[in-house]
């Protein structure tokens, strides 16, 4: 005899019900941040693994390395708080989650695993949340996967926050004329959903308008997180768009201060080299880009000459890209990037601020981070790295949120100098930076 489950009316927000009954062969669901739309999918999916047909789901995320953290985590958590997880199985190995009794499942897959889709033979569903970060030809790959003739019904889930017009999210599943209409091509068997932070009764919606507004500094941003409106950034939208170069560079260069602290960013395995002077004092009063190093054919050896020739090394600290932890092939002993530093500027072990890993949400973390600095500090400046001047001038922002890198292979590095290093004396905290 099969298990019956029953959900309290609460557990769900009802501006969603519909979403979770739906067994439409497409849902397209977005809007602004904090809607509840996510939950709602961890829910829905939860219980059909107790339904007495066959299914089996493939939840998608971009990058294999964040599905524990993102999807899986979301969904134990949901099922905790439910009162399902006592009757799965959730395997923390492989981030697959069964219902013994009947043999549904819950399959993970990365879209950056070579063998994207192996292991996904019979999948009855897909859901993949923030598609926005997929490719159209992702998602066609996925959608022919969808024929098992086991299935109940054949269901593809999107769900995502509307970044820009000119997604292909936009062209593809809306009208023309209309942004916030199903396309007629998915008429009829599509259920598409809008929903804002208004939508989730189970938030303080107050408050957390105070945080959305607080993560915004431009007006695109604000109509898609929190309006839930197609983005319309203009052309060449910049991932820093609140550097201003007759406010942020001075007339007259700042030069090497004695009385501040001194952080060297460095970007590893780009060419050019690439690495970033900053100075601050205690309470991060003043943030000052004092120096550039910018190198072809270079490697960390020569930046360590150039360090040790122009700065006191007694005096510094090493921070930079996490990838500065990875083992390098050239040096005697294999040693890491940030080893190589250490040991050829005779540091103690103090003196590097490095990241282990990248947290979920980085880029958009130190985007954010680094758009509050140039919009709120009252003494932000830039002396001496026209390079660095030029990426804050160029580099735009991709509609998946990420920086552009394919316009000009030799541009970005210092820009991720500056946001590596920002981030690392606010210790990723928005907060710390003063206004």
């Amino acid at each position: 005899m099969s298990l019956q489950i029953e959900i309290d009316e609460s557990a769900y927000s009802k501006n969603f019900e519909n979403l979770l009954v739906s067994h439409d062969r497409y849902i397209v669901a977005f809007g602004g941040r904090g809607s509840g739309k996510t939950d709602t999918f961890y829910l829905k999916y939860l219980l059909e693994l107790f339904q007495p047909y066959s299914f089996k789901l493939a939840y998608i995320n971009k990058e294999k390395t964040n599905i524990r953290d993102q999807q899986y985590a979301g969904f134990k958590r949901v099922a905790q708080r439910t009162g399902l997880y006592e009757y799965l199985h959730f395997s923390e190995g492989t981030y697959k989650i069964v219902n013994s009794e009947n043999g549904n499942a819950l399959v993970p897959k990365g879209m950056d695993d070579p063998e994207k889709t192996k292991g996904l033979d019979g999948i009855t569903a897909i859901w993949w949340d923030e598609i926005n970060k997929g490719t159209k030809e992702d998602f066609t790959a996925l959608n022919k996967l969808l024929r098992s003739p086991e299935a109940e019904y054949l269901q593809f889930a999107l769900s995502f926050n509307p970044v820009s017009e000119n997604h292909w999210l936009r062209s593809m599943f809306f009208d023309e004329k209309n942004g916030y209409g199903l396309n007629e091509r998915f008429r009829g068997k599509g259920y598409l959903h809008h929903s804002t932070y208004r939508d989730n009764e189970f938030i303080n919606q107050e408050e957390y308008l105070e945080t959305l507004l607080a993560d915004n500094y431009d007006q695109s941003s604000i109509d898609c997180d929190i309006y839930g409106v197609w983005g319309n950034p203009k052309k060449g939208n910049l991932f820093i768009n609140t550097f201003k170069k007759e406010k942020h560079v001075p007339p007259i260069p700042y030069l090497f201060d004695r009385s501040l602290y001194t952080y060297i960013s460095v970007d590893f395995n780009v060419n050019p080299m690439t690495a970033l002077v900053l100075q601050t004092d205690l309470h991060l009063r003043k943030i000052r880009i004092i120096n550039e190093f910018r190198d072809f054919d270079s490697d960390i050896y020569k930046l360590c000459d150039w360090i040790g020739r122009n700065y006191n090394t007694r005096d510094l600290f090493i921070t930079g890209d996490s990838s500065g932890n990875n083992r390098h092939s050239y040096s005697k002993g294999s040693l890491s990037g940030y080893q190589i530093i250490q040991n050829q500027l005779k540091l103690n072990f103090t003196q590097i601020k490095a990241m282990k890993g990248k947290p979920a949400g980085y880029v958009q973390s130190k985007r954010l981070i680094g758009n509050a600095f140039f919009a709120r500090h009252p003494d932000m400046s830039i002396s001496n790295a026209p390079f660095l001047v030029e990426d804050l001038e160029s580099v735009s922002l991709k509609p998946s949120g990420d920086m552009d890198k394919t316009s000009d292979p030799s541009q970005s590095h210092l820009l991720d100098c500056l946001l590596d290093g920002l981030y690392t004396i606010t210790r990723g905290n928005v907060k710390n930076i003063p206004n």
